[in-house]
């Protein structure tokens, strides 16, 4: 039987903190281990239960969600960062970008992105909610005309569109009827290409070109 995924989730906001807790409680696979309202709790509870994933409100009293995980990063806990905002503004994201947070989720989107955020996040995968995408299109100027999808094969390209769907490598394999460690091949190669570097940029290069990898 495969074990569950154990969750904490912080925010202060008593209601909004259920209606998480309601969510994760509809999948069988995730357990939720702790609660907490604030960020000083959340690093306690991360020291004390261990579990696999944080979800953090970034707007938290005595410490943020982006103070406790910068404490996580520290301290060398496993415990991996998902952040939960209502901040679209690409400061935020670029903070949370540098401390390698696994994860950031809008609360407006909350409902529809919290299972498959969680499940690919404890896969090892990045997830970033398609609502912002829009707002990080200036983050890879660099790399976002026609001329880059000339560089790739028709193989990485449909990896290219399948990831920009939040796809995980898993699934992508099981899509192509490939192996995953021949997926990740791919995706290093594409990296290599187009001159990405970082865990997240090729996740965010796809997002920002999604609409062009519609037709491909």
């Amino acid at each position: 039987m495969q074990s569950k995924i154990r969750i904490i989730i912080a925010d202060d906001h008593h209601i909004f903190r259920k209606g998480i807790l309601s969510i994760a409680s509809e999948d069988s696979t995730v357990e939720v281990a702790g609660e907490a309202s604030n960020g000083e709790e959340a690093l306690r509870l991360v020291r004390e239960l261990k579990p696999d994933i944080a979800i953090l409100d970034i707007d938290m009293p005595v410490m943020s969600g982006l103070d406790a995980a910068r404490r996580i990063k520290e301290e060398g806990l496993t415990t991996k960062v998902v952040i939960l905002t209502i901040h679209k503004d690409k400061e935020y994201f670029d903070e949370a970008l540098e401390l390698d947070i696994k994860a950031y989720v809008l609360k407006e989107s909350i409902a529809n992105d919290l299972i498959d955020c969680i499940k690919q996040v404890a896969a090892g995968e990045y997830y970033i909610s398609s609502v912002i995408s829009g707002y990080l299109v200036e983050k890879n100027k660099h790399v976002n005309n026609k001329t880059d999808f000339d560089k790739l094969t028709s193989t990485e390209l449909q990896i290219l569109k399948l990831i920009s769907q939040n796809k995980t490598s898993v699934q992508i394999a099981e899509e192509l009827f490939r192996s995953v460690r021949t997926i990740e091949n791919h995706r290093n190669n594409i990296c290599n290409k187009l001159g990405l570097k970082g865990p997240h940029a090729l996740l965010l290069y796809s997002m920002e070109n999604k609409k062009k990898l519609i037709d491909i």
